[in-house]
């Protein structure tokens, strides 16, 4: 089974983490892969690996990707295709296409054209591809209510977190390190911002640390990473009360640096598709303080405290509990540790490849 996987999505956000972690897994479980390339946005890490790499010049929201890629359908004997984000190229054998959320369809975060032309991709997507894959069984549901997909063309497979940056084992110098660095030291709080700050709801996270920060008696210092520029200007108030440390951009390392020395996590999202860093946070041993909407639960588990994602009281009283008690604070450590164990690389690659061949037998029966 030849695999062709169009790696052109990679970059900094949740579909890179998606194309990064799940490659190499791919290649450990076995699976013949070739992958495509942007020449200028290498995937690092593909030169050691077990497979072949081929470049292509169409850009990724091009009508003329499909024509290059039927020519290389033909050239590489691909089996099937896999498509890491929704612009699905139309091809002669079957196509598998990742769908991470559905954001488009249930917020307003791009002008009307935009918003629109996105929704028409997924779309077309949906009814292009043989199978699609979700990231939770959260977004499964959303396929089939929004996009009317049938739940026989859809399975669901988790993400992991890559083990090798987030984990719980901390240097003897990172606390150090974080304050020389960020000018931060502990106890500390992480609060994430992203370009559609809406669904990310900042206002509300921040509106428990304030109470938090009165309540509990405890001063702690208040990290929000993410681009500068998505700030919700309606929290800006409530971020010079915290006394906050705007970020920015923080790569990997240092994000799991943080979620290590951080008493909490708190993420109260209004939507998600998987929530990745939710699982980042977990995997470092990170308490987490997160919303009951979409999987955010599904991927919670035992292992993070769900409230109503404007439940900003309930949010400051679980994080007072953290500030004021060692004993809860372990707790809660031990509670995400072993929740986090729950997900991994190699597992989301086995479940994969199960696709790949559910897809290849049907579409060997339909040849028939």
């Amino acid at each position: 089974m030849r695999v062709g996987f169009d790696a052109r999505w990679y970059n900094q956000s949740g579909v890179g983490s998606y194309i990064a972690g799940l490659l190499p897994a791919l290649v450990r479980a076995g699976c013949e892969l070739v992958v495509y390339v942007n020449p200028r946005n290498l995937v690092p890490g593909l030169d050691t690996l077990s497979l072949e790499t081929v470049q292509v010049s169409a850009g990724k929201y091009s009508p003329l990707a499909s024509l290059e890629f039927r020519r290389l359908e033909k050239c590489d004997k691909l089996d099937l295709f896999h498509c890491p984000f929704y612009p699905a190229p139309l091809l002669r054998c079957p196509v598998v296409v990742t769908v991470h959320d559905l954001i488009p369809f249930l917020f307003s975060i791009y002008s009307w054209p935009k918003q629109k032309m996105v929704q028409a991709g997924y779309r077309v997507a949906a009814k292009r591809a043989a199978h699609l894959i979700a990231d939770s069984h959260s977004t499964a549901s959303d396929l089939q209510k929004v996009l009317r997909v049938a739940s026989k063309k859809i399975s669901t497979v988790h993400l992991a977190a890559d083990r090798e940056i987030f984990h719980p084992c901390a240097t003897t110098d990172e606390e150090e390190r974080l304050q020389k660095k960020f000018g931060i030291g502990r106890p500390l709080v992480v609060v994430a911002s992203a370009r559609n700050w809406r669904t990310k709801n900042l206002k509300s996270a921040l509106e428990s640390l304030e109470i938090a920060q009165k309540e509990s008696n405890v001063r702690f210092e208040t990290v929000m990473y993410g681009p500068q520029e998505s700030s919700d200007p309606l929290s800006a108030d409530l971020a010079r009360k915290l006394e906050l440390h705007d970020l920015g951009y923080v790569d990997a390392k240092d994000l799991s640096a943080l979620f290590r020395h951080a008493h909490a996590f708190v993420m109260p999202s209004l939507y998600e598709g998987f929530g990745l860093p939710l699982l980042e946070a977990m995997s470092c041993g990170c308490p987490v303080i997160t919303s009951d909407r979409g999987p955010l639960p599904e991927i919670a588990g035992a292992g993070a405290q769900c409230f109503e994602p404007f439940d900003v009281k309930g949010m400051a009283n679980a994080l007072c509990a953290l500030l004021r008690s060692p004993e809860e604070l372990q707790q809660k450590r031990s509670n995400a540790l072993r929740r986090a164990a729950d997900f991994s690389w190699d597992k989301a690659a086995l479940e994969t490849i199960s696709v790949y061949h559910h897809v290849i037998r049907l579409h060997q029966r339909q040849q028939i």
